[in-house]
């Protein structure tokens, strides 16, 4: 995993290139969506590194999964094993954590996965010494300068994986593997560090993940779905990952489609062919079995039905069976809150982390699916919308909305937050948020009336009536337009019609501010006089929306409420 053009594909391919050069064909097996390195590869790749390390590797390979995706981890953790043992964390060495790592980084940390770094790109290092074989035999050929150049390359990712809640260090200055991530600095495009990086997984996994690696073939298949689809005159396909037990041809599956359980046949199970992956062609060839771990194209009835991200059982495993029945789609693909927003993603992996992330921030879900956005969704979201403009939102997740729905919504206002990464989606929200917050508080604000108590001002009495025009300096809280004045015998005096200073007219005149006052229904030397103190008429309404937006009252101000509550209650009595 990794950000976009940190170099996860050329990974990949160079792992791939490496291992089939020079090897037999059958040495490394091409899989739908996962590439397999046998023990006797990594031996072969890595024997000079496992003496000098002193490792012994004991496991038969490592399968890495070339489809990424949150689901590829997470693989609906209630409802079935995890997919992925480790995670391949690939950064740029020369732009450090960019968005998606940090994505994959919140993601790992939900779901506690393992991982490694690779810090790709260390051949763009100004001044880099490109010669060598592995990362170990080239980082002894750089200059004092470069090295210094690589650490502290480094030591900001590290430092960056410290503000995530990781502990890191460079793979050959690591002192415990098991509280500490191991960064590899590579170079895929020149082959740098793959040796080291099959190593370290090798190692890691065989000695902190325990039982989890350990095989039974006894047990009923089970598998994750990473894409659906269909090739013409064979028929509905997926694309999975075996990651339990034998799946056999005419086995009969079971697995989870939107509209309940679906148990089908097995038609075929599709291999690609080694030579022809390597030629970059997508030729396949029939096999009668696979055994986990592997991908493989899988053909059989309704696979139309099922859903990217969630997982394939043997109809033998009445134990699998009864919990898929226990624990149905409608979970997640259904309704949530009465009221919330809408989201939709590619798969289901993908759609759990988003809503895992989304319940952490208190963000009510009122519907969730797989797929493109529907004109039912959009019928419904705007009777939302038009009730709470805050709740009614969609989110889209790696997935599409027609441009005709998408004009739609936006004609109705209805926000819609697009993005591949899931904590920018929240971001976005959150920032939405934030500015229609910012609107109803300007706007409450100008509809409530503050504590306020204000002194006519001597020599500034500009008219005396039809209103009346005074300078007035404002001793405690603010003065706003529109609230009646109150004399200190309690009598109204009038209402404030407007505020100006030096011609200009104020919504607001702040604390220990001067300006002149127009008051209707005033009349000068009969309601007032000169240094005449005048208190403005408080509401309980008023009182309690500024409580409600977290106005923060003076003493002087919370006394005025107090003087203004006993009146009210002694003239009731």
């Amino acid at each position: 995993m990794g950000h976009i053009d940190s170099g996860k594909t050329t990974f990949l391919d160079k792992i791939k290139g490496t291992c089939i050069t020079g090897q037999e064909a059958g040495r490394i097996t091409q899989h739908i969506g996962a590439t397999e390195i046998t023990q006797d590869v990594i031996k072969l790749m890595c024997n000079h590194l496992l003496i000098k390390f002193n490792f012994v590797i004991t496991i038969p390979g490592l399968l890495f999964i070339d489809t990424p995706g949150h689901n590829a981890f997470d693989n609906l953790r209630e409802r079935g094993g995890s997919l992925a043992d480790l995670v391949v964390l690939v950064v740029d060495i020369n732009k450090g954590l960019q968005a998606q790592d940090i994505e994959t980084l919140n993601i790992l940390k939900m779901y506690k996965v393992p991982f490694i770094v690779v810090a790709n790109k260390v051949d763009l290092i100004q001044g880099w010494y490109q010669e060598g074989a592995d990362i170990s035999g080239v980082l002894n050929k750089q200059s004092k300068s470069v090295s210094d150049r690589l650490d502290e390359k480094i030591y900001k990712i590290v430092g960056q994986l410290y503000n995530q809640g990781f502990t890191a260090e460079r793979y050959d200055r690591v002192t415990d593997f098991q509280k500490q991530i191991t960064i590899i600095p590579i170079s895929a495009e020149k082959c740098w560090g793959l040796s080291e990086a099959i190593v370290f997984l090798s190692t890691l996994s065989q000695k902190f993940l325990g039982s989890r690696l350990t095989l039974d073939e006894t047990n009923h298949a089970q598998a994750t779905i990473l894409e659906c689809g269909e090739i013409k005159g064979v028929g509905s396909t997926a694309d999975i990952i075996v990651y339990q037990g034998v799946l056999k041809v005419k086995d009969r599956i079971a697995f989870l489609s939107k509209s309940g359980l679906i148990e089908t046949k097995v038609k075929a199970l599709l291999k690609i062919d080694v030579m022809s992956a390597v030629n970059k062609k997508r030729d396949y060839k029939q096999v009668d079995f696979v055994s986990a771990a592997c991908g493989v194209k899988i053909v059989a009835p309704e696979l139309e039905s099922c859903i990217p991200g969630s997982i394939i059982v043997s109809c033998d495993d009445i134990e699998a069976i009864e919990h898929l029945k226990s624990k149905p789609l409608s979970c997640i693909l259904s309704n949530g809150e009465a009221e919330g927003a809408f989201v939709k993603a590619d798969t289901l992996g993908s759609l759990e982390a988003l809503l895992k992330l989304m319940g952490k921030s208190s963000i009510c879900v009122a519907r969730s699916d797989i797929g493109e956005v529907t004109n039912k969704d959009l019928l419904e979201l705007k009777i939302i919308f038009q009730r709470d403009k805050k709740k009614g939102a969609l989110f889209l997740f790696n997935t599409q909305i027609s441009k005709e729905l998408e004009e739609e919504a936006n004609k109705f206002g209805i926000p819609i937050f697009k993005n591949n990464i899931i904590y920018k989606l929240i971001e976005d929200y959150q920032a939405y948020l934030d500015k229609l917050n910012k609107v109803e508080k300007e706007k409450l604000l100008k509809e409530v009336t503050y504590p306020c108590k204000v002194k006519v001002l001597k020599n500034c009495i500009f008219r005396v009536s039809k209103p009346a025009i005074v300078g007035v300096k404002v001793l405690v809280g603010k003065l706003v337009p529109g609230v009646t004045l109150i004399s200190s015998n309690g009598d109204e005096v009038g209402i404030v019609e407007g505020i100006q200073t030096d011609g200009n007219k104020l919504s607001t005149l702040e604390y220990d501010k001067e300006a002149a006052i127009s008051i209707k229904g005033a009349t000068y030397l009969k309601d007032f006089f000169e240094e005449s103190v005048f208190t403005v008429n408080l509401s309980f309404d008023s009182i309690k929306k500024l409580e409600e937006i977290g106005y923060q009252f003076t003493r002087e101000e919370e006394g005025l409420i107090a003087d203004a509550m006993k009146k009210r209650y002694q003239t009731k009595e």
